[in-house]
């Protein structure tokens, strides 16, 4: 398969897990970079916003470095992984933070009649499983918007798209075969 000419930009921040989404993509000989600015967006084809950490210093970290703007207007292929669907939605239960803002929604804390981390391999509503490692879950104004979910103290949000903005509340490059499907049908979109 071939990719892109441009490497699809993996947004490196205070919360993110950029390096094991690099080496996900280097596995898969997908050609990637890390975006650490405004001017790192333009040479990339399509952007990973990876997750882990919390919502309110993600947050802090990309205002600092001015990044919040370029990222509500990215208009090429948009991946959130974690932490980074999370912060597309309008607000987080995590520390009453104020998100991103692309997708109408909130993010709430899992309920205390679960586990918290959930964290472990769960089935996906499509049959394949995926691993998780999360406390809160996204919970869009508009329910079409959700591609896929899994069961944990009830159906839960485990995927979105919005136009180019697409999430899961998974880690692919920690799902074996799930991961490397989602991962190599996103390099696909970002030709």
């Amino acid at each position: 398969m071939s990719f892109a000419s441009y490497p699809i930009g993996i947004l490196r921040y205070s919360s993110g897990n950029s390096g094991s989404v690099a080496k996900a993509l280097t596995r898969l000989s997908i050609p990637s970079k890390m975006v650490e600015n405004i001017d790192d967006l333009s040479s990339v084809s399509g952007l990973i916003f990876p997750g882990a950490g919390a919502a309110k210093s993600a947050m802090k970290d990309l205002q600092e470095r001015r990044l919040i703007e370029a990222l509500r207007n990215f208009q090429k292929p948009f991946l959130g992984l974690c932490l980074g669907m999370q912060l597309l939605f309008d607000s987080s239960e995590e520390g009453a933070t104020e998100c991103l803002g692309i997708i109408r929604g909130r993010v709430r804390e899992l309920p205390d009649t679960v586990i918290k981390p959930h964290m472990g391999w769960n089935k996906l509503n499509n049959g394949k499983y995926a691993y998780f490692v999360h406390s809160f879950v996204c919970e869009p104004e508009d329910k079409r918007l959700i591609t896929m979910t899994t069961c944990y103290g009830g159906n839960i949000c485990a995927g979105i798209r919005q136009k180019n903005f697409f999430g899961v509340q998974w880690h692919p490059e920690k799902s074996g075969r799930t991961g490397d499907d989602l991962l190599l049908s996103f390099a696909s979109l970002c030709k």
